[in-house]
């Protein structure tokens, strides 16, 4: 029983994480450099200039809903007394925190330049925090299958 409360305090704990490490404990860069040191500015459609993002601004975006969907998902467990309910959103989380990794490493990326702090810090973080994550689950998946097979409810 104490498995589902545990359970869902670390996901509460890894969405929150989600959301802080790219925008609080280790920010990425929010607007693209110029070669003089100023803010890229780009045309917009209407006629005016708007800041040009990066592509970890949009990383960070991206982990803000992930980290949103992981602590929603995180409350599921402590309700639910079924051991399958909480196998699948297990397996969930698994899958999710791999989409934690991806997104940074190959679907939207962070800044090329290897000193910038996105590369240096947040990539490096999230991929740990993904892995993290994964073992997570990946034992809670071994536990919950066993209670399942032993009979027990966790």
């Amino acid at each position: 029983m104490r498995n589902k409360y545990i359970s869902a305090f670390l996901c509460l704990g890894m969405g929150i994480l989600y959301i802080a490490v790219p925008h609080t404990l280790l920010p990425v860069c929010e607007y693209a450099e110029t070669a003089m040191g100023g803010h890229a500015a780009i045309a917009s459609p209407m006629g005016h200039s708007t800041q040009s993002h990066m592509a970890c601004f949009w990383t960070a975006r991206a982990e803000l809903g992930l980290g949103m969907l992981i602590i929603f998902g995180g409350l599921l467990p402590a309700l639910s007394n079924s051991i399958e309910q909480r196998l699948g959103i297990t397996l969930m989380f698994a899958a999710s925190s791999v989409l934690g990794a991806a997104i940074p490493a190959v679907l939207i990326g962070v800044c090329p330049g290897e000193t910038m702090p996105c590369r240096a810090g947040t990539l490096p973080a999230l991929l740990i925090l993904s892995g993290l994550f994964f073992l997570f689950s990946l034992l809670n998946v071994l536990f919950l299958n066993k209670r399942r097979k032993a009979g027990g409810n966790g």
